[in-house]
């Protein structure tokens, strides 16, 4: 018997997880102790116990329980803070929906999904593992405008038809069987547009053509075609919803809509959810009594219901949780205290939030598992603000002996300084302290070092500075830059940049992009002709979300693919041989979906897998983290105890470095204190290490340069270990430091992003 049968009239709660994390121990405060809230929130959902945001293109925030990975950030460690998901496309979001246990959202067209895939929930073709990173629903083909996430299934609206995904033991994907389906199945439905699509716990609703329509688990008539059933397994009309439906909404065992500004709801009303005063099921629609202004917004809840406002939001039924204010339940739609002019409402089993017109969002209701967002695990009957990150996380680029952070306003740059590379217009042996570079002022979106020029994406726009003798600086000649210079071409939609040794790659519109050096086929055109200005990568015109320039290879990340070109005598490309090399890209073994990170090293590369740490190529150091020196492997060989939760990684020339949770790790080769754990210099370390200061604190990607390593904290703040020698630690003076020391700036210690 399936788990369903068991779970059909559950509520959906999620059990009570103990947090890995402990309360409150997260949450950004700022200097007086006052919470900062989470900002610029576009849109907010909430799961089964937990809650998602999106705060800007491809920028999706999660937080809560993770049992499943529905948090999406490669692990499945609870967090009462929202942490970002890596791998969604750089493009504006425009449909997010949390269910259960996973949760989806449209980009570019295309539907991603991540966390419990059970039984194909996460429509990519087969069931069984969770994701804990978000992976392409197949079939969609850029075509989607509307996507809905169940408790076991998925529903979207694409090219302008009904498809649905995953469970389907009581019909609830509408394919009038109850055979599941891992990738998405038409629906056949009554004529018109699919205006609006909402999955319940086991059934499903939709508003077609201004009609009402529902099917799947029906026994306490949640299907509303006035006749219970144990399920309808093809779309049925709701009775008295002919016409006039702005928007439905599928609970657990009850269901809503919205006409003309009133709200009806039939179904199961054990605790009054259906808002009429009584506890009495109802098998057809009825009004909602006393809910005052209209309805903007309706949702149907685990077993409560919620309504918003022009002014303000309604709940009724069940409040054993808080979720309807600090008078516990009621039958009839009750006003929530302090929530303001919301914009938007959000709710699924028993806590609520809401997104305010100040682009913040508030939450209550159960928080056992971090749902609400506060750094607490604690139970709020009141609204209480979604706390934002540590403050801006560092963003650091570290070159063979010099080093760069984005700021507020601009980049700040410090270390040897002999060809420009600091950006400061002027040439200099070295600059042991911080300082800003010319022309730019504002903070950077991306920004990279090589060997000795640096790169940084300002509104979209690309800047290189420093040596020039390959071309890599993108400028059309040969000639040094003390100062940033457009590159050619890259005056606008360029999200990511990575300076190689002596070539520079960068992502534009969703392609690949390479100049400079091209002597072992590191551009990736077909040939072996240096570059002074960007040239297409062949077969990354599209679907690129990360990219990365070593000594004299690349790697990139397609559509959760990995794929490396150039240089592979020490089988840096991961393809399975070192011979030769490859002017073209090569789909590296084995990674061929759910890669979120790439990093190339001098000769090895290193990557993120569904959350695990992969490297390959030359070993003479250890750097590949397997626990064997000199073990080179020419195809992704895993990392030792770095299996899950990895979101960073970072490959140098003999050392490699992974952020797993919010610790830094790394192995390898120790010349100067690199390896950041204290030990004394020539040394090695076969297995990660815990760099010492930063277990619990890190914060951000970790950036190795020649013989230092830079990385930022929670906090924001910005810590450097290794070799001193030219400045390139930024902390004033020259030592070796096996360490991590904090990062000076003008006298005064790197304290955040924005000092």
């Amino acid at each position: 018997m399936r788990s369903e049968c068991i779970l059909r009239r559950w509520r959906g709660l999620l059990p009570a997880v103990a947090l890995l994390a402990s309360a409150g121990a997260g949450a950004a405060f700022d200097a007086r102790g006052v919470l900062v809230p989470l900002e610029s929130v576009q849109s907010i959902a909430v799961g089964g116990a937990f809650s998602c945001a999106v705060l800007g293109p491809g920028k999706v925030y999660c937080w809560g329980n993770n049992l499943f990975g529905q948090l999406g950030n490669g692990s499945e460690v609870h967090s009462v803070d929202p942490l970002p998901i890596p791998g969604l496309p750089d493009a504006p979001i425009t449909a997010l929906s949390t269910g259960g246990g996973h949760a989806c959202a449209i980009a570019q067209g295309d539907v991603w999904c991540w966390g419990n895939n059970q039984f194909g929930q996460l429509g990519i073709g087969q069931s069984g593992n969770p994701s804990p990173v978000a992976v392409r629903v197949a079939g969609v083909n850029g075509q989607a405008t509307h996507v809905a996430a169940g408790d076991y299934h998925s529903c979207a609206v694409i090219a302008a038809a009904l498809y649905c995904w995953g469970s389907n033991f009581y019909g609830q994907l509408g394919t009038d069987d109850d055979v599941d389906h891992a990738e998405p199945t038409p629906v056949s439905i009554g004529s018109g547009s699919v205006d609006s699509i909402s999955t319940g716990t086991l059934h499903t609703c939709a508003v077609v053509g201004g009609a009402g329509w529902c099917w799947g688990d029906n026994i306490s008539g949640q299907v509303g075609n006035g006749t219970p059933s144990v399920a309808e397994r093809a779309p049925v009309r709701v009775t008295t919803l002919d016409s006039g439906i702005g928007e439905i909404s599928a609970g657990s065992v009850h269901s809503c809509a919205r006409r003309d500004g009133s709200v009806l709801c039939w179904g199961d009303n054990s605790y009054g959810e259906i808002g009429n005063g009584t506890t009495q099921a109802q098998l057809t629609p009825v009004i909602v009594d006393n809910l005052g202004p209209p309805a903007l917004n309706i949702i149907a809840a685990s077993s409560h219901s919620c309504a918003r406002v022009a002014d303000g939001v309604y709940c009724w039924g069940d409040g054993s949780y808080g979720q309807l204010g600090n008078a516990g339940g009621t039958p009839s739609p009750r006003r929530i205290a302090g929530v303001g002019t919301p914009l938007q409402l959000a709710t699924r089993n028993a806590h609520v939030c809401v997104r305010s017109a100040d682009a913040r969002a508030a939450c209550w209701g159960l928080n056992v598992n971090g749902q609400l967002g506060d750094g607490s695990a604690d139970l709020r009957t009141a609204p209480v603000q979604v706390a934002g990150s540590y403050g801006t996380p560092a963003l650091v680029a570290s070159g063979l002996s010099h080093t760069c952070a984005a700021v507020a306003n601009g980049v700040h740059c410090w270390g040897y300084n002999g060809d420009g590379q600091l950006g400061r217009g002027t040439l200099t042996l070295n600059e042991s302290v911080p300082g800003p570079t010319a022309v730019i002022t504002a903070r950077p979106t991306s920004l990279s070092a090589g060997v000795d020029h640096t790169c940084a994406v300002v509104a979209g726009a690309l800047r290189c500075w420093g040596v020039n003798d390959k071309g890599q600086l993108g400028t059309g000649q040969t000639t040094g830059q003390r100062s940033p210079a457009p590159v050619q071409g890259m005056d606008s939609g360029v999200s990511l940049v990575s300076a190689g040794d002596q070539h520079t790659c960068a992502i534009r519109n969703g392609g690949a992009w390479c100049w400079g050096n091209n002597i072992t086929g590191e551009l990736g055109d077909g040939t072996t002709t240096n570059r002074l200005v960007p040239v297409a990568v062949a077969g990354l015109s599209s679907g690129v979300s990360w990219i990365s320039a070593g000594t004299h290879h690349t790697c990139a990340i397609q559509n959760g693919a990995a794929k490396c070109w150039g240089l592979n005598t020490d089988g840096q490309l991961g393809i399975g041989t070192n011979v030769g090399f490859a002017a073209t890209p090569q789909p590296v073994d084995t990674l061929d979906a759910g890669t979120t990170r790439i990093s190339t090293g001098s000769a090895h590369s290193c990557a993120v897998h569904n959350g695990a740490a992969k490297c390959w190529g030359y070993d003479g150091y250890a750097a590949l983290g397997n626990g064997i020196v000199n073990d080179a492997h020419f195809s992704p060989d895993a990392v030792t105890g770095m299996d899950s939760g990895v979101t960073e990684i970072d490959a140098g020339d003999d050392i490699s470095c992974a952020l797993r949770g919010s610790s830094l790790y790394c192995w390898g080769a120790d010349y100067s204190g690199d390896l950041g754990n204290g030990g004394g210099p020539r040394g090695l370390r076969a297995l990660p290490t815990p760099v010492i200061g930063l277990s619990g604190s890190a914060g951000g990607a970790p950036s190795i340069g020649g013989t230092h390593v830079c990385a930022g904290t929670l906090e924001g703040g910005l810590r450097c270990w290794g070799d001193d020698l030219l400045g390139s630690l930024g902390i004033g003076r020259a030592v070796l430091s096996a360490t991590p020391l904090p990062v000076m700036r003008q006298d005064r210690l790197f304290a955040d992003g924005h000092d």
